[in-house]
């Protein structure tokens, strides 16, 4: 009967759709030893979860998962926002959202919450959800009646892609799945389609009308390499820049 840690190996493996010859090719083991891991015959080592961890591309928490199933304690940290171990990491965000300023910059967690933004995205913030949700996605949703964002059926078609990519990255996430759905369910979204949008553009941005202000920004995603704690770990860093003179303008002034 398979183990918990076994289940949980074939599951990702399926995820990742890797066949157990693949899978044991990556992860530099024979077919066989995989196939009693995954039949419960055999128990795995610590390393050997983290080497298989590391084949699958788990997810830190889902590694900490593995390894718990196995019978070992976690390895990667999951620490309070303010915990004194994060500050320097917290002086980071701070710091290239500072520096990025007069243009939009802000920092999301792993399911598109806000958790930190410089002026420039404030500025923005507050025409497209005043005293609203800080999530993008519903964001987005809630900008769909307004004339804020001219190409927003492109640009909700994209996010759509890009939620899509990332929970199949993690093996699913509920929260991630509800904000696809609700987006995907959306008229103007179902609507439209990738064949609609125009792939052929070096860049493809989002364009604000602010006023008699046309603004057109492009986004940069940064995260960080070396950060062990799972939820600083998914952290996204975007910093939005200016398409041409007349955005640059705008955000200077």
């Amino acid at each position: 009967m398979p183990s918990e840690f076994g289940a949980i190996l074939k599951d990702w493996r399926k995820t990742r759709r890797f066949s157990q010859l693949d899978l044991s090719l990556e992860a530099e083991m024979s077919a066989r030893h995989l196939s009693f891991l995954e039949s419960g015959r055999a128990n795995p080592s610590r390393e050997m979860v983290l080497r298989l961890s590391e084949a699958l591309h788990l997810p830190r928490s889902a590694a900490n998962q593995a390894l718990h199933a196995a019978g070992f304690a976690p390895v990667y940290p999951s620490l309070s926002d303010d915990a004194p171990e994060l500050a320097p990491v917290n002086q980071a965000i701070r710091t290239m959202l500072d520096h990025h300023d007069p243009f939009p910059g802000y920092a999301i967690d792993r399911h598109w919450n806000i958790a930190s933004s410089n002026q420039g995205a404030q500025m923005i913030l507050a025409l497209a959800s005043p005293g609203g949700p800080a999530n993008l996605i519903d964001i987005l949703i809630n900008c769909a009646g307004l004339d804020l964002i001219e190409n927003w059926d492109e640009v909700a078609v994209l996010s759509l892609s890009r939620l899509r990519t990332e929970i199949l990255e993690l093996g699913g996430d509920n929260q991630l799945s509800a904000l696809a759905a609700r987006l995907a369910e959306h008229e103007r979204v179902r609507k439209a389609d990738m064949g609609s949008i125009n792939l052929n553009q070096a860049v493809i941005p989002t364009i604000f009308r602010v006023g008699e202000n046309r603004l057109s920004l492009f986004s940069v995603i940064a995260q960080f390499g070396s950060v062990q704690d799972i939820r600083a770990g998914e952290t996204r860093i975007e910093l939005m820049f200016p398409m041409d003179a007349e955005t640059v303008q705008f955000f200077e002034r």
